[in-house]
């Protein structure tokens, strides 16, 4: 069922990434290496170093949009962080983003644990405070840094990960023409597809010692590097599946739909998929960021819409659709073509 929240506007789209850019290469003797490139659709990523946590590229983008929004930050009154690498297990990164950006200390602000579908998800959910505390400013911040939870062997791992930040600006206008549509769908049965095992209390899937692969951020603070663990096939069912149905039910029962930005997980699943769609919405185009940026889990959305559109506007109305770990789908209907999207910035 799509439901509706009223009122709630992006302003803006801001996303930042590391400057350290990895290349996908192969060479002539390795065919199954150039294979497998060429299946994902990855040829270079920005891949953080040791002293940048997620909050590093979130901070930047924070600041950013602030910046180019003239938004004082007295004014933000939520804050929604979302990401599956946080700073630390806890205290929340959300409070310590509040205090870094001098966010007034009655800012609500909340962590979501929370990969592919968490740009969307995140969107919901901060629309929806937004809408019922009446709150006029938010930030929605999402990002990872995915590229350190991936062990060194996994060949396919190993091609696949960008790290990055964005921050998207949200405006509660009060204005009922400004709607966001969505609708969202869990199937908690495949949450081992896409996994970090550290432990459980039933003692499956423990960790051993040589997992923690320990290492000090610059603020010398011990972070634990934790292999991910992906099962592709069954990825790949999930979304060729359930995402094309899904679609298919937007783009029936709202009009004037021309992108559809999907969560940039592989170049085989968006194929797939945007063929699917295609079949009866021929106009409908499917930007893409994976060449450049690879797979940047929560971000992958926001680093889509501002590496193809920040020097153009968006027209129409656009599906974003986040899925994945979870294993999880989520989209949101949104227009655009007033959102300031700014330039991707580095550190």
């Amino acid at each position: 069922m799509i439901k509706e929240i009223n009122g709630i506007k992006i302003e803006g789209i801001s996303c930042c990434v590391p400057k350290k850019t990895v290349l996908n290469k192969y060479s002539k003797e390795n065919q199954h290496r150039a294979r497998a490139i060429k299946a994902i659709g990855i040829e270079r990523r920005p891949v953080a170093n040791e002293n940048i946590n997620t909050s590093d590229l979130v901070l930047k983008s924070a600041k950013n949009i602030l910046k180019k929004l003239k938004w004082k930050v007295n004014d933000v009154d939520i804050l929604i962080f979302v990401t599956q690498t946080p700073d630390y297990l806890t205290p929340a990164t959300s409070g310590i983003l509040q205090d870094k950006l001098n966010l007034k200390k009655s800012t609500f602000v909340l962590d979501i644990n929370l990969g592919c579908s968490g740009y969307t998800h995140g969107l919901i959910t901060i629309s929806s405070l937004m809408q019922n505390l009446k709150l006029k400013k938010g930030l929605l911040a999402v990002g990872d840094v995915t590229t350190q939870l991936v062990n060194n062997k996994d060949n396919v791992s190993n091609l696949l990960f960008g790290d990055a930040g964005s921050v998207t600006a949200l405006l509660n206008t009060e204005n009922n023409s400004n709607k966001i549509l969505c609708n969202y769908y869990s199937d908690g049965s495949g949450f081992e597809d896409i996994i970090v095992n550290t432990h459980s209390l039933s003692g499956r899937n423990k960790i051993s010692k040589s997992d923690f692969k320990k290492k000090k951020d610059k603020n010398n603070n011990i972070r634990s590097n934790i292999n991910i663990k992906l099962n592709g096939p069954n990825i790949f069912s999930f979304a060729i599946n359930t995402i094309p149905p899904t679609l298919k039910k937007i783009l029936k029962n709202v009009k004037n739909i021309k992108y559809c930005f999907l969560h940039q997980a592989n170049k085989m699943i968006q194929e797939n998929i945007s063929s699917h769609i295609k079949q009866n919405y021929k106009n409908v185009i499917f930007p893409s960021s994976l060449k450049n940026f690879g797979n940047t889990s929560s971000a992958s959305i926001p680093i889509t819409i501002c590496s193809n559109f920040s020097k153009k506007k968006i027209k129409g109305n656009s599906i974003f659709c986040g899925f994945g770990v979870g294993l999880s789908i989520s989209t949101v209907v949104v227009n655009l073509s007033k959102t300031k999207i700014f330039k991707i910035i580095k550190i």
